[in-house]
C-alpha cells in the first residue's frame, strides 16, 4: 500500500516537472525565436517533436537503467549537441529577460556586440572543460 502510494507520488512530481520545464521552454519561446534566427520556420514542428522526443527517451533511458556502448565519437556529438541546447536555452532567456540590452547600454557598448555573446558562450565552454576534464577543479 505505502509502496503504491510512494510510486504514486514520484510519478506525479516527475510529471509537474517535465510539464514545468516544457512551460518554460514554451513561455520564452525558444522554440519560433530559434527558427526565426536560423530562418527554419517550416521546421517548427519538427524542433518540437525532437524536444519532446529527447525528454522522453531520457526518461526511458534512466527509469529502464539502458546502457548503450557507443564510439567516443558520437558521445562527444551528442554531449555538443546538449551543450548547444543548453546554451540557446540560457541565452533565449536572457534575451527575454532583456539582460543583453541593459548590459549594453550600461557599458556604452556600441560595436563588438556580436564578439562580447561569443567572449561568454567561449567562456562558458573553457569553464566546463575545466570543470569535466581537470581532477579536482570544483573544490579548488
Amino acid at each position: 500500500m505505502i509502496k503504491g502510494i510512494l510510486i504514486l507520488f514520484g510519478f506525479a512530481s516527475g510529471v509537474v516537472v517535465a510539464a514545468g520545464t516544457f512551460a518554460f521552454i514554451a513561455a520564452i519561446g525558444i522554440v519560433p525565436r530559434m527558427a526565426q534566427r536560423t530562418k527554419t520556420k517550416q521546421y517548427i514542428r519538427l524542433y518540437e517533436d525532437a524536444i519532446l522526443l529527447g525528454g522522453l527517451s531520457g526518461c526511458i533511458f534512466m527509469f529502464r537503467n539502458i546502457q548503450m556502448h557507443l564510439p567516443i565519437w558520437s558521445v562527444s556529438i551528442i554531449a555538443l549537441l546538449c551543450g548547444i541546447f543548453v546554451g540557446v536555452l540560457a541565452m533565449a532567456l536572457a534575451e527575454v529577460l532583456n539582460v543583453m540590452p541593459i548590459l549594453m547600454r550600461r557599458a556604452k557598448l556600441q560595436k563588438g556586440i556580436t564578439w562580447f555573446v561569443v567572449s561568454f558562450a567561449l567562456g562558458k565552454l573553457f569553464g566546463s572543460l575545466l570543470y569535466f576534464f581537470i581532477d579536482g577543479f570544483y573544490q579548488l
